[in-house]
């Protein structure tokens, strides 16, 4: 089912999961490790962003490992982590030529995380079409894309993520991955709220879902709400 799957959506923290991508591919490549410490400084923490890290470390100037910053940038989104990840891998160029490789072309990731939060009318610069996010979920879903180490490594990692409203409404035994992204006021008082995962059925069957929302004139609760209904929608649709 599609609908306006080749339309351009702003992605928001949706970009995070790329991101962990092109780093785990990384690793596999043996360029680095998942244990392997990278510094915070103080200097990269803001004032006014979304960051589990920052509130855990409010000074800054720590190592922590890989790992664990790809925990907090996926199941929490934290927007500290992202930056420091893009920074210290390549930035967004790097990511783009990854995706480029794997052949997901209507994807594209522009500016970080910082340069979202304050400069919102860019935010539109790092955007996917629904059809490509679909693409690249089945892709991680077929174990292409990564060993089976950092396979599962990410797997899990996006089996708890705590963000986003897809699971308020689903019936018990069906287990979540996904990331989400979200925007309370965009451009002009309109919202962005985003949220693309794969649902594991009892039966072991799988669906992967895009749900993207832009240009909404509606509270973020109110979407929150309806990508929880479409969820429900699906899981009743394949059960």
């Amino acid at each position: 089912v599609v609908i306006n799957g080749e339309e351009h959506y702003p992605m928001q923290s949706v970009f995070k999961f790329p991101i962990a991508l092109k780093v785990l591919h990384d690793v596999d490549s043996g360029k680095t490790k998942l244990n392997d410490s990278i510094f915070i400084s103080y200097a990269e923490l803001k004032n006014k962003t979304w960051s589990t890290i920052q509130e855990k470390y409010p000074n800054g100037n720590i190592k922590m490992p890989l790992s664990d910053i790809i925990y907090y940038m996926v199941a929490l989104s934290d927007n500290i982590g992202c930056d420091v990840l893009l920074k210290h891998y390549g930035g967004a160029s790097a990511v783009n030529h990854y995706l480029r490789s794997i052949g997901i072309n209507n994807m594209t990731i522009k500016i970080n995380e910082a340069e979202q939060q304050s400069k919102p009318d860019r935010q539109v610069k790092n955007w996917a079409t629904p059809n490509e996010a679909i693409n690249l979920l089945t892709m991680f879903y077929k174990n292409s894309l990564l060993k089976p180490t950092t396979q599962n490594f990410l797997w899990e990692t996006m089996k708890k993520t705590a963000t986003g409203s897809i699971k308020r409404k689903l019936p018990k035994g069906i287990s979540v991955i996904h990331k989400t992204g979200s925007a309370p006021n965009i451009k002009n008082g309109t919202a962005v709220n985003n949220d693309i995962g794969i649902m594991i059925f009892p039966n072991k069957k799988a669906v992967a879902y895009a749900i993207f929302i832009k240009d909404s004139k509606e509270t973020s609760d109110t979407n929150y709400n309806l990508i929880a209904e479409i969820g429900k929608i699906i899981a009743d649709y394949k059960k």
